[in-house]
């Protein structure tokens, strides 16, 4: 089963009616929503029935009633294919896109209208009292008068908010001035920007696997083609890299070294060190990933890459939404003022400037950035203590590696697909993060993402569901099993 249609049908039996019905309105869903794209080839009626545990008269049934809407057609030698006349632009490069970027849940939750139960998704917490009375405080000393005195346009960014990122930068041992730094909405707009800047369709861009799975979208849409480099306990493979960048013509290579998305492992200084002088001695731009860099587990992590540059191309991203709030949408590129220069010219042909209330209200934000990461650290510290005994109270086979920071726990299972796990977990009423999500090259079916960016009570809930849909997926399996002996 194709993992946009996976996701269309989980919790498809939920509601009302005849499971014809039900099974019909979810993937008339898909289609319409833009989920399930143009040409798209859904499997014969015998074999959806059987992934679906029901009778193929269910999904003969679906498909003609699609049919007759002109939502499905049958073509000879192709089988059942959503029709391209659903939507006029979705066709040729724009739906390759459109499907690779619903491969991305955390994007296909962001766009959905309904309740999904407990989302396990998303890795950025709801603004909390602290942060909301922080975000009062910030919005308060704004001037609004100052501001719209001037045309409001930066296409760097606000000038304040540049020498704060500076500032906050410096003081985090990265010695940075204004001029050095891009103001981006949020960071994966600079994860755009730089695509965008750096590659052109077929260049080689160099990623963990598994990684941030917007930063696959970004670079997917950007045409680029995406290598990928092992990650292991103590970060990024760089014997791999380097090989991988002696024998390709590597663009960019793209890396989180300080609490990695998914696996929250951290690259030791020395390695740091080595990664630097390899982007140097290739003269190939290295984008240093540092969203979750201030939210530790335990001990401070070593300065950044970007530290040991020499002059080498580093360019180094941060965002305020794992330490804040996500829905202040402000991040930043630091890197080389001649290149900051042409990112912004860049940037400017997107949004002219990212909206500056928001860029003068986190002038105020970084100077309780301290603070606010203190919070945070003890929050996560918290919620992986209870996440941790959840799972190994309820999900006593499922194992993980205690993350030195970040946002995530990266789960394995003990057998099966995590994105079957996925599609019936959904049923359930709890939505999770398959590990192919998180691959460019689809691999780590066997592991699962689960945020610590969660409160107690949700944690609960969605672990007592997860362990339900567990229980099912494995007398499923079994019965499967039985059925082929």
């Amino acid at each position: 089963m194709a993992p946009e249609l996976r996701a269309v049908l989980g919790g498809w039996r939920s509601g009302d009616g005849p499971l014809r019905d039900r099974l019909t309105a979810a993937l008339r869903a898909g289609i319409e929503g833009g989920e399930l794209t143009p040409g798209l080839r859904l499997p014969p009626e015998r074999s959806l029935a059987a992934q679906l545990g029901v009778g193929r008269g269910t999904v003969v049934a679906a498909y003609a009633a699609l049919g007759d809407l002109g939502l499905l057609e049958r073509r000879q030698g192709s089988g059942t294919v959503v029709r391209a006349e659903t939507t006029a632009l979705a066709s040729g490069r724009a739906a390759e896109l459109a499907t690779a970027l619903q491969r991305n849940l955390l994007f296909r939750g962001l766009n959905a209208a309904g309740d999904v139960g407990v989302d396990l998704i998303g890795t950025c917490a709801p603004a909390g009292p602290a942060v909301r009375e922080a975000l009062r405080a910030a919005t308060a000393a704004v001037d609004l008068d100052e501001l719209g005195a001037h045309h409001g346009y930066h296409p760097l960014g606000h000038p304040p908010l540049r020498r704060a990122v500076a500032a906050h930068l410096t003081s985090h041992g990265l010695p940075t001035t204004g001029e050095e730094v891009l103001i981006t909405g949020g960071a994966q707009q600079a994860i755009s920007v730089l695509a965008t800047c750096l590659l052109e369709p077929g260049a080689v861009v160099v990623v963990e696997d598994p990684t941030f799975p917007g930063a696959i979208d970004a670079f997917r849409t950007a045409g680029a083609r995406i290598l990928t480099v092992p990650v292991h306990a103590s970060g990024v493979d760089l014997d791999t890299l380097a090989a991988t960048m002696a024998d390709h013509p590597v663009r960019a290579v793209y890396l989180m070294p300080t609490f990695h998305n998914p696996t929250g492992c951290v690259l030791p200084e020395p390695g740091r060190r080595r990664l630097a002088a390899l982007a140097r001695s290739h003269d190939v731009p290295l984008i240093e990933d540092n969203t979750l860099a201030e939210l530790s587990l335990g001990d401070a992590p070593p300065p950044p890459v970007a530290l040991h540059a020499g002059g080498g191309p580093v360019l180094s991203i941060g965002s305020l939404s794992k330490l804040f709030w996500g829905g202040l949408r402000i991040g930043w590129i630091r890197g080389p003022r001649p290149l900051i220069a042409h990112l912004g010219r860049v940037k400017a042909v997107a949004d002219l400037g990212t909206s500056i209330v928001s860029q003068a209200i986190a002038v105020g934000l970084l100077d309780r950035a301290s603070e606010i990461r203190e919070l945070r650290r003890r929050e996560l510290g918290e919620t992986f203590d209870l996440l941790a005994g959840l799972l190994s109270r309820q999900l006593p086979g499922w194992t993980w590696r205690r993350p030195e920071g970040g946002v995530s726990l990266w789960v394995r299972l003990p057998s099966g697909s995590a994105s079957e796990l996925a599609a019936l977990a959904g049923g359930h009423g709890v939505a999770i993060v398959p590990g192919p999500v998180m691959s460019a090259r689809g691999a780590f079916d066997d592991h699962l993402r689960l945020p610590l960016a969660r409160d107690h009570a949700t944690l609960r809930d969605g672990v007592d569901r997860l362990a339900r849909a567990w229980r099912d997926y494995e007398r499923s399996a079994s019965d499967r099993l039985q059925i082929v002996v």
